[in-house]
């Protein structure tokens, strides 16, 4: 009487592997771009978050407000975004009844690696410009 054997041969291994392989190869690059997507979504729509309140802030005090700093005199309230990506600044320098709102990828994140939307801004007219790591305008990321 003859027993069968059963069982996977190490070729059929190493092509399983291989495949595994390849579709790894292909679908990282793809999650990471979409990771990369999300967070500029996330920094835009603080921003976005951020001019609604200044507009709000604005019909209440009759200027816009000077801090995004919590506690400081003319500060927006409610605005708290504590991003792992972004850093969020806002420029009322460039006129008192103007402001400019500020989103710059943090140098520690893993956003970082985003080299091609590295700063976004909006400001009080809403025009929105987004630069790369270079400081030259970039379209694609609005």
């Amino acid at each position: 009487m003859t027993t069968k054997q059963t069982g996977f041969t190490l070729v059929e291994l190493m092509i399983v592997v291989a495949i595994v392989g390849i579709l790894a190869g292909i679908g990282y690059p793809s999650y990471s771009a979409y990771i990369i997507n999300n967070n500029r979504n996330d920094a835009k729509t603080a921003l976005y978050k951020a001019q609604l309140l200044q507009e709000q802030f604005y019909l209440d005090n009759g200027q816009y407000a000077t801090s995004l700093t919590s506690g400081a005199v003319n500060t927006l309230s409610g605005w708290n975004n504590n991003s792992d990506y972004y850093t969020f600044t806002l420029d009322s320098s460039v006129g008192v009844g103007s402001y400019t709102l500020i989103a710059t990828v943090q140098a520690s994140s893993a956003q970082a690696t985003d080299t091609d939307c590295t700063f976004f801004t909006i400001n009080h007219l809403g025009t929105t410009v987004s630069m790369n790591s270079a400081e030259t305008e970039t379209s694609d990321c609005w």
